[in-house]
């Protein structure tokens, strides 16, 4: 509509202004915005299309994750040790962004250093579910899955380390993408993980309403910085030249350790239907389980101990969110040494090796992404009793995707109980073309 010269740029952010204004009143998902300065970005964008400037991304508004930097704006990361660090300079993907054109409309909320499966911090509050406000969106990019959820931003970018995208787009009904890692730098995200127990385990990525959003904005924001050092040249394919006829899609919901819902059950059916009716080859396959993937996620996080997160928030001063006390509790109890780090590093890479491996006997995967739709805030999703919320064994099937190195995206594919349910679309390493062509499948067909 802005190329074809039917809606300006600032007819657009101020739509996306208003349902701001509309919807956080009962999201409590945006902690920056600056009105002005987003109308100003916009009638610059209309003057620069006039002129004939035609980047791909020219006076779109784009939502960033408060764990992102945005220069001149607020990043707190949901931690009082950043309360009122304001960045100088954007991330790469920010940058890379305002090159194509985007207009940045507001920061959205995240939980304390952006490490839980709820969106709630001690400085800036609770994220409310966009259809219910007794239910969490999720986490840690559970501001962003608000707003798209309710239609309050037309693109976002959050992280994933262990289903910080996957997680809330499933709970909220929209398009979250981990790509792999490497695809997307990271620099200039909080924390910081690449010498820590992450390893390369974290990255960053689009959510939207649709999976053909994901794909314009994808290649933008790919390729190397020459400062994350796991960011690589790797080719991206289009996902449009994909053909379903004749695509190998492998289904699994064999988790031994964890039941799913019956309506998550009913939607990985659905989406494997679509599939075969796509004229996909469609058949069960076997995970490989031996390895308990939320175990070995957790021993990634706390290989040091504690150490970084304890001097990343030691600004805090305690002020933290009990989630994130309850963390640095569990984290503090463990002592590893190199020895044991090095032995969970051989654990990781074995099963990344079985993982991939699956991966590839065919093209897609398709399996839960968590074991029911969103929960009520501060209970576990799928019915697990509250007092295993510190557990996450809910969330084997994203902690196994990360672990595996898979770039794996969320796909809206039913609902239950009321609330919107999705399936994890997962293929090789760097075929995020695969993924996003079997997500497009499924939206045509669900």
């Amino acid at each position: 509509m802005l190329a074809r010269g039917e809606l300006s740029a600032r007819e657009l952010a101020e739509h996306y202004l208003k349902r701001i204004a509309d919807a956080d009143e009962r999201l409590h998902a945006v902690v920056a915005i600056d009105p002005e300065a987003v109308l100003e970005r916009a009638d610059e964008a209309d003057l620069a299309r006039r002129a004939g400037d035609r980047r791909p991304l020219l006076g779109l508004p784009v939502t960033i994750k408060d764990s992102i930097d945005v220069a001149g704006m607020p990043c707190t990361g949901g931690s009082f040790a950043r309360a009122g660090y304001v960045p100088a300079r954007d991330a790469t993907v920010v940058s890379r962004l305002r090159d194509a054109g985007a207009i940045v409309l507001a920061k959205s909320n995240v939980p304390e250093y952006s490490s839980a499966y709820e969106t709630d911090n001690a400085v800036h509050g609770r994220t409310n579910h966009p259809e219910d406000p007794a239910r969490t969106p999720g986490g840690s990019s559970g501001g962003e899955a608000a707003l798209a959820g309710a239609n309050a931003t037309p693109l976002g970018i959050g992280t994933d380390g262990g289903g910080s995208l996957r997680v809330p787009a499933h709970y909220c009904g929209v398009v979250g993408l981990r790509p792999t890692v490497g695809r997307v730098p990271d620099t200039g995200t909080w924390p910081q993980t690449r010498a820590g127990g992450y390893m390369d385990l974290f990255c960053v990525g689009p959510m939207a309403r649709f999976s053909e959003d994901i794909r314009l904005v994808l290649p933008l924001i790919s390729g190397p910085d020459w400062q994350d050092p796991y960011a690589v040249p790797a080719p991206l394919g289009d996902a449009a030249a994909v053909s379903l006829n004749g695509l190998r899609v492998g289904v699994f919901a064999d988790d031994p350790r964890l039941s799913v819902s019956c309506g998550t059950l009913a939607a990985l059916a659905r989406a494997a239907r679509a599939m075969s009716e796509a004229g996909a080859v469609v058949e069960e396959v076997s995970a490989p389980w031996e390895e308990d993937p939320t175990e070995l996620f957790f021993a990634c996080v706390a290989a040091d101990g504690g150490a970084q997160v304890r001097a990343d928030l030691a600004n805090a001063s305690g002020r933290h969110h009990p989630l994130m006390s309850g963390l640095l509790e569990a984290v503090s109890a463990r002592h590893p040494s190199a020895a044991d780090w090095f032995g969970v590093q051989a654990r990781v890479f074995a099963l990344r090796a079985a993982v991939r491996a699956l991966a590839s006997e065919v093209d897609v995967l398709l399996c839960p992404v968590v074991a029911g739709p969103a929960p009520r805030h501060g209970e576990p999703p799928g019915g697990l009793p509250p007092e295993r919320y510190g557990e996450f064994r809910a969330f084997d099937y994203v902690h196994l995707i990360a672990l595996g190195g898979l770039p794996a995206a969320s796909v809206p594919a039913g609902r239950e109980d009321g609330l919107p349910v999705g399936v994890q679309v997962a293929a090789a390493p760097y075929r995020e073309d695969l993924v996003l062509a079997a997500a497009a499948a499924l939206e045509a067909r669900l």
